[in-house]
């Protein structure tokens, strides 16, 4: 589809993780602000808003021209749809904007139910290319947030093809991995980043253990470094590229950042837009803004530098590490000629890369080649800390005053409950099979899946229900090659599309796709929203991570675009999945689930292994020109089959991704899924403990 598109001024939208942040970037010129409840939303360290208080914020804001988004943009468990439909309602009361979703489930209920509210669909969705933009249109969404791995020629070639809006981040931190796409911190941490819990555990100090080289070589390397610890993103000298490609919003990272820091970068990008020749002029804006070192990341086609792995990963302007302490008195090694003055905000950074804690000054002297530094009350540090100013003493006085003086007009008779919000919440009666009592009469079918054509010639169709052949275009045109493997496993194997297909990619995939089907293979795995709109007239089709399902409202919509059966998140729990569960749903009972999936090069090298400050161990792999990171330790539930069984799951997988082809070693895990046999040293992830 061509659409033409007029080139108009693209919206500013500025972040707002506290109150005087939101006037801040109001004063600074924005032309509309994203900020979240206590609540569903990705950033629930920052400071956030309650509905009273945002009964006052949005009138303030419209009284303005300036419009609020809402970020309701983590994934939803079934027993929260109640909670969330409230909130909605609460929401659409108070005239909101829009609602930045993640859900797949959620989106439709805010189509269904509250028609009036536009639905931006988040970065957590992993939309990067035309196909899941005209997915998310037929959501009812109006505007795609686009992944940040995009070139400007791929956001210009996506914004001709797609009919609805297009938001692109410009400025501010990265992840490591592709937003949505993560479960390093859930499965390192404890806490989910798609639950808006990130404990930024690629912002921690890695140990390198070994790599390949080029030449495939083993290297051994002991070095510690931040492996995985991106530079901030600066876009400043895109935007005019990118306002004449059609995008409807600029984005500013930032909800966790102080107000200083919102005013300042919110008036560097006032001026990029306003005057497009003057980028040098609005880069000069941001020199201070108190972020890491800077990258355009992908926008100028992968040109850029991502990580130095030896720069410290903090946030701010490193000003040296830590020599000496007493008390609330720190010397550092430094010579930098930053100046620090009384009050400046300092972060204490440990070297762990765990996170740092945050003091201020009350004198500072220079000694030669270090700082003797006082600070006004004493902290907890160690010798090699890094010391980051994250912030000068001199107060936005503007935005304080705003704060005081506001407009304090609210919305009235504002209603709490939603009153059909029990009803809907149980509206959906869960494809659920009789609970079996007799051990057996088990009807349980074993799912594999496998990304070697080794494995296919290794396996034997009998054992299994089904297998998902999650190989890179190589991969997929060996098989094609063969005659032999295509007739063994016709009827039972699902071709895997890659997460991450770049635009100019689509018409590859869509050819390959036509070319299996041609050869009988007519049952594909999906990733990615994106991928609905590839697939024409397959016959069977299953979703697997990172496409994730947590509630019956997510499963019926993909159940409606005709999708057979469902993969669980590896990181959800019992307790979710007994709510949610589904005669259609596949429980992985084994597997090394990817932590991080990629597009920054692998950043030691290829097939790197790593250790991190508690001595968990994670090796890399490429595929399909993505680097995924996977931890050593596998995850098993094979012990817990018996209780996913009982409370109605027929359906389970055996992961051999990532592992080298050996039928031994399938035979035994085979057996021990047979036996109920948890492999030793295997992990149970947020099974037991639960998905917070």
């Amino acid at each position: 589809m061509n659409n033409s598109v007029s080139h108009k001024k693209p919206e500013l939208l500025a972040p707002a993780g506290s109150i005087e942040s939101f006037y801040a970037a109001i004063e600074a010129g924005a032309d509309a602000v994203y900020l979240g409840t206590s609540d569903f939303n990705a950033r629930l360290r920052a400071k956030n808003f309650n509905i009273r208080t945002l009964s006052t914020l949005i009138p303030y804001a419209h009284s303005r021209s300036v419009k609020v988004y809402i970020t309701v943009n983590t994934l939803i468990k079934q027993q929260e749809i109640e909670q969330v439909l409230n909130l909605l309602y609460q929401l659409e009361q108070l005239r909101t904007d829009a609602i930045i979703a993640a859900d797949i489930g959620l989106m439709r209920l805010i189509s269904t139910h509250f028609p009036k509210i536009n639905i931006h669909a988040s970065t957590q969705t992993a939309v990067h290319n035309s196909s899941g933009a005209d997915f998310l249109k037929t959501l009812g969404v109006k505007r795609a947030v686009l992944s940040r791995e995009l070139s400007v020629d791929e956001i210009r070639e996506t914004r001709r093809k797609s009919s609805i809006e297009l938001e692109v981040f410009i400025h501010g931190a990265l992840c490591y991995s592709i937003s949505g796409q993560c479960l390093a911190s859930s499965f390192i941490g404890g806490a989910s980043g798609n639950r808006g819990r990130c404990t930024q555990v690629c912002r921690r100090k890695f140990n390198l253990q070994c790599y390949h080289n080029d030449n495939d070589q083993q290297i051994i390397n002991k070095d510690d470094g931040y492996y995985f610890s991106p530079f901030d993103l600066q876009g400043v000298y895109s935007a005019a590229k990118l306002a004449k490609a059609g995008v409807s919003s600029f984005k500013i990272e930032g909800r966790m950042k102080p107000a200083e820091y919102v005013d300042k970068v919110v008036r560097a990008y006032r001026h990029a837009i306003d005057f497009p020749g003057e980028a040098s002029t609005a880069a000069q804006k941001l020199v201070y803004d108190f972020g890491r070192p800077k990258t355009s990341f992908f926008l100028d086609g992968r040109k850029g530098n991502y990580i130095d792995p030896f720069y410290p990963a903090g946030v701010g302007i490193f000003l040296g590490t830590v020599i000496r302490y007493d008390n609330n008195l720190v010397a550092l090694s430094s010579d930098i000629n930053t100046n620090i003055d009384k009050g400046d905000r300092l972060r204490v950074q440990p070297q762990s890369g765990f996170e740092g804690v945050m003091c201020k000054v009350d004198e500072c002297q220079k000694l030669g080649d270090s700082v003797l530094i006082k600070l006004r009350l004493a902290v907890e540090c160690g010798i090699g800390d890094n010391v980051f100013l994250i912030g000068k003493s001199t107060p936005n006085h503007s935005s304080q005053e705003s704060a005081k003086t506001a407009n304090t007009q609210t919305v009235k008779n504002l209603r709490m409950i939603f009153p059909n919000a029990k009803k809907i919440a149980n509206s959906i009666i869960p494809h659920r099979r009789p609970v079996i009592t007799d051990k057996n009469n088990h009807n349980e079918k074993i799912w594999l899946r496998a990304d070697d054509f080794k494995w296919l010639e290794i396996l034997d169709p009998s054992i299994c229900k089904n297998l998902i052949y999650d190989a890179d275009l190589k991969e997929i045109e060996l098989l094609l090659s063969s005659s032999k493997t295509v007739n063994k496993w016709r009827s039972k194997l699902f071709i895997a599309l890659a997460p991450f297909i770049e635009e100019t990619k689509l018409e590859i995939w869509r050819n390959k796709i036509e070319k299996c089907k041609n050869a009988g293979l007519q049952s594909f795995a999906l990733s990615n929203a994106g991928h609905f709109s590839l697939i024409n007239k397959a016959k069977r089709l299953m979703t697997q991570t990172p496409l994730w399902s947590l509630n019956r409202f997510t499963q019926k919509e993909l159940e409606k675009r005709g999708v057979h059966w469902f993969e669980y998140s590896p990181e959800d729990d019992f307790m979710n999945i007994r709510a949610a569960v589904s005669q259609k749903g596949i429980a992985a009972l084994y597997s090394k689930p990817p932590l991080f999936i990629s597009k920054i090069p692998p950043p030691a090298g290829k097939n790197a292994v790593f250790t991190d400050p508690h001595k968990n161990s994670f090796f890399t792999k490429v595929k399909n020109s993505l680097c995924y990171t996977l931890p050593q330790t596998p995850v098993c539930l094979f012990a817990k089959r018996e209780k996913l069984v009982s409370c109605g799951i027929e359906n389970f997988l055996i992961d051999l991704n990532f592992h080298e082809p050996d039928q031994k070693f399938s035979d035994r895990l085979i057996s021990s899924f047979k036996s109920n046999i948890k492999i030793e040293d295997a992990a149970l992830f947020n099974f037991k403990l639960g998905l917070k």
